[in-house]
């Protein structure tokens, strides 16, 4: 049975949107517990009638994470193609692989109604790819050499079109929206330990008033350090649904299945595999694979002997055994 890719977006967007208000709902609620824990162990502060810790959590993480995502904003895809020390293809190349790769993504921005996306290829021996912007003006899309060598023409099409979906789907700028909130987990509880290192441990009489400053030091390094956990956690499962999604639309574009079924078993058939820069592990959600930097808790791509059986229409998503 042919995989129905407009149920199957459908599906994939609900799900995302219901794990995007979890998001939302784990800031608010570790805000609140954290507040709730300081009342209980420091009695002056339960005295006050404003949860300033609480309140403190919530506008700090939103603070960085506003920061972080501005300057992806402004930045675009090419830097992060850049950062992960991917060189942009020259319109005008006359390399044979460079100009099929260009050919083919003006291909699909035709089949997608988008406009050209700024092409790059990074070096490495893996069969990768990914693309990356907050907005179809300002995306990029790069493959691996890799990729160029060991697909076919149909299967690197589809692959290209996989990454396009990211794009036409804006699921690269939830990508780095999602990003931006970790960030600002990250730093709540950087700062805690931080403080904790500084903080005089000891308790005398003349650093009394190093007590509260200790024990919200604690409290904001808890409640970093779930905020952070449970937030890859959502992370991992909204990207998996993402995947998904872009994979339907690789089908759509193309009208192919094939050629994406065939690079996702090329992959899965990989006697070896080559971990993608280490510098980019931020960026790590954004690859067509990626299997080397997080075991099944925070795996951001979903297993591909899933994704071929949703192509072929037998399993779309990972509790689905059917499209209804």
């Amino acid at each position: 049975m042919a995989m129905n890719f407009w149920i199957a977006q459908q599906q994939a967007r609900r799900k995302t949107t219901f794990m995007i208000g979890a998001f939302v709902v784990l800031t608010l609620g570790v805000a609140y517990i954290a507040d709730s824990v300081l009342s209980s162990v420091w009695f002056e502060y339960s005295r006050t009638s404003f949860p300033w810790v609480g309140f403190g959590f919530i506008v700090l993480t939103f603070a960085v994470a506003l920061i972080n995502y501005s300057q992806y904003k402004s930045q675009g895809g090419a830097f992060v193609a850049s950062s992960l020390g991917a060189h942009a293809v020259n319109l005008q190349t006359p390399d044979p692989k460079q100009r099929q790769l260009l050919n083919q993504v003006e291909e699909i921005a035709l089949a997608s109604g988008m406009p050209m996306p700024q092409v790059f290829i990074l070096d490495n021996p893996q069969i990768n790819a990914f693309a990356a912007g907050t907005k179809p003006e300002n995306a990029c899309v790069c493959v691996t050499t890799g990729a160029l060598k060991q697909l076919s023409r149909d299967e690197l099409q589809g692959v290209i079109a996989h990454e396009f979906g990211h794009i036409y789907n804006r699921d690269v700028k939830l990508s780095m929206q999602i990003s931006a909130m970790l960030m600002g987990f990250f730093i709540i509880f950087y700062m805690a330990i931080r403080t904790l290192q500084f903080a005089p441990m000891r308790r005398s009489d003349n650093n009394k008033g190093n007590a509260p400053t200790l024990v919200i030091a604690m409290v904001f390094l808890a409640a970093g350090a779930l905020s952070y956990f449970a937030g890859k956690v959502l992370s991992a499962l909204i990207s998996q649904q993402r995947e998904y999604l872009a994979d339907a639309s690789s089908v759509q574009f193309t009208r192919n299945p094939e050629g994406l079924i065939g690079a996702l078993k090329k992959i899965e058939k990989e006697s070896k595999f080559h971990e993608m820069p280490k510098e980019g592990m931020a960026f790590s959600h954004l690859y067509f694979d990626n299997r080397g930097y997080f075991g099944r808790l925070f795996a951001t791509h979903p297993p591909i002997e899933d994704r071929i059986k949703a192509l072929v229409g037998l399993k779309y998503l990972p509790e689905e055994n059917e499209v209804n």
